[in-house]
């Protein structure tokens, strides 16, 4: 098999609970050895999808195939322990009762092979030395890899894990999600990664689908859905973004911070998106804008900038550059691409402004 192989296809996957609607006629490929992020708000849909994957829910309509075989359709359904599918749940889900041996070793099939299949999977998340402990006696990080570990022994098809370092605390949640990403490409593990964090997918997904009220919205490379998003919401849920109106023709947008270069297929009046990193200022007493509120990141500084023509952008700079609530400032736009624009479609008998701003 090659690396293109699709190891999991969802076909027009749709699932209802009563009037809600949680999964619209998904379909999604995943590529062998492929670390897919699945990234959205709570409620669109994104453990639907993974239960449906594992077998833990049946679709009303569509179907799964894993590798070369059909696991769920109209007339198929092959059992959650036939699927050769992993699952790192979100609580851990580890027997506590069992030692961290017994707890990865749980799947495996019984055999002169199973121990040292065990082994394996343990060196991979480097708990080799913590075998005869219980879950009680691990940190909350230790018991995630722990539970990768049990999902990767049994060698399954593809791993599902789902929002699993939601309870950790900001560090160790971005220390463990690389170390995972990590053992994941190293065992050469097809996976579905489920988050609603922004960041985490955007670091973590050799692609990224953004899914929105059970749709997938976008599933292209993380930098892609970041600088060039296809719709509005890509746009606003995957980082903070201002929309600005302008004008384009012929791959020029005409707006209020200057003119800006974007897709050449885009004619008349637009929103386009400009991200915080993307605007720079230097203050000036004959400026066109003056810093309204200033909020501080730690390595960086947002300023909210209100501008003379009467919008307001965001500006993220380096914290030693910030500037003073009132200090008047020239602006400039510059994302170093085209950037990301987006058809304005104004109800009839309304008149806009010449700029307008949407805040994430």
């Amino acid at each position: 098999m090659t690396a293109a192989t699709p190891v999991v296809e969802l076909a027009g996957v749709s699932r209802r609970y009563g009037n809600v609607v949680a999964l619209d006629a998904v379909s999604l490929t995943v590529a062998r050895g492929e670390l897919l992020a699945v990234v959205g708000p709570s409620g669109c849909g994104k453990t639907t999808l993974l239960q449906v994957v594992a077998g833990l829910t049946a679709p009303d309509a569509g179907s799964v195939r894993i590798v070369d075989r059909v696991v769920v359709d109209g007339d198929v359904w092959v059992p959650p322990e036939r699927r050769r599918v992993g699952v790192v749940f979100q609580d851990h889900a580890l027997f506590p009762h069992l030692t961290v041996a017994d707890n990865v070793a749980f799947g495996v099939p019984r055999g002169r092979g199973r121990a040292a299949r065990r082994d394996e999977a343990l060196d991979l998340v480097r708990l080799r030395h913590l075998v005869d402990r219980y879950p009680h006696e691990l940190s909350g990080g230790e018991q995630q890899r722990v539970a990768l570990a049990r999902a990767l022994a049994p060698a399954p098809e593809v791993v599902l894990l789902d929002e699993p370092f939601s309870s950790l605390d900001a560090n160790l949640r971005t220390d463990l999600r690389q170390q995972t990403a990590a053992v994941l490409r190293a065992a050469g593990t097809t996976a579905i990664f489920v988050t609603h964090d922004q960041t985490e997918a955007l670091s973590i997904g050799g692609r990224v689908a953004v899914l929105r009220a059970g749709r997938v919205e976008q599933c292209a490379e993380p930098e892609t859905v970041f600088h060039a998003p296809t719709t509005r919401f890509a746009a606003t849920f995957l980082g903070e973004a201002d929309m600005v109106r302008g004008t384009a023709r012929a791959g020029i947008a005409d707006t209020p911070v200057g003119r800006l270069p974007v897709d050449d297929r885009l004619s008349g009046a637009v929103d386009v998106m400009v991200r915080p990193h993307e605007v720079a200022m230097v203050a000036a007493a004959d400026g066109d804008a003056r810093v309204e509120r200033v909020e501080f990141r730690g390595a960086t500084v947002l300023h909210v900038l209100a501008l003379d023509a009467g919008l307001h952008l965001r500006c993220e700079i380096a914290h030693e550059r910030q500037l003073p609530v009132g200090t008047r400032v020239r602006v400039t736009v510059d994302a170093g691409h085209p950037f990301a624009a987006f058809p304005t479609d104004p109800p009839v008998g309304v008149v806009i402004a010449d700029a307008t701003v949407s805040a994430t």
